[in-house]
């Protein structure tokens, strides 16, 4: 959706109780308006997609192993998860959306350590994995996979969802079900590497088959 200035008369009473709810909800005086007057005319824009998609996305995982941080505005979270290693290193994964353009958003995965051990190792996952998902998802055409491996960090673009038949998917709750699927799906994978690094190919042979009973039981694909 575009968006354009507008002047408008309003009560001084009632824009100090919206900046007073837009601080509260660490959003803008514009951003917060815009959202009412959407909500008022049931109208979809970009931000209330967003928040609708972040709203479902927590119901999706495992309190005992995730925590889960909404970040500022409608279109951020952080997830993150203790990985079972030597100096119990956190993982976390960063989920932002995006308003308009190709694709749904971005998923960030980092490693915090300063061993090199550990770093070695996520590397040489990442850098597995992203072989593994790109030979997969090789079939659907509507799906890029755009990774950037940077030290013990990747970024991996999120497409639009869309089921296994191409048929694209605009469902808010399926779109945070896939998202969550993902994360969780990845979550086990950098586990099972790290569970079994002694044996690099092992590993790497467990994480292939894992990559294909996901794609026999996942619906929706990002």
């Amino acid at each position: 959706m575009s968006k354009s200035v507008y002047s408008l008369v309003l009560s001084d009473e009632i824009v100090r109780a919206i900046d007073s709810l837009a601080y509260r909800m660490n959003t803008s005086r514009s951003a917060l308006i815009d959202r009412i007057l959407a909500e008022k005319l049931s109208m979809q824009t970009p931000e209330i997609r967003m928040r609708n998609i972040m709203e479902n996305i927590s119901s999706f995982f495992d309190e005992e192993i995730f925590r889960l941080q909404t970040a500022a505005g409608d279109g951020g979270m952080l997830i993150k998860s203790p990985l079972p290693y030597k100096y119990k290193p956190t993982i976390r994964y960063s989920v932002e959306l995006m308003r308009e353009g190709k694709y749904l958003g971005r998923l960030k995965v980092s490693f915090r350590t300063q061993n090199a051990a550990l770093v070695t190792l996520m590397n040489d996952f990442l850098t597995c994995f992203a072989s593994i998902e790109r030979r997969n998802l090789a079939q659907f055409t509507d799906i890029d996979i755009i990774m950037q491996i940077d030290n013990d960090k990747m970024t991996r673009m999120l497409n639009k969802p869309i089921l296994k038949d191409t048929r694209k998917v605009s469902d808010p709750n399926l779109t945070a079900k896939a998202i969550a699927d993902y994360v969780n799906f990845l979550d086990r994978t950098i586990k099972l590497y790290f569970e079994n690094a002694d044996n690099r190919k092992q590993a790497i042979a467990l994480i292939d088959a894992a990559y294909k009973e996901h794609m026999k039981a996942v619906k929706v694909i990002v």
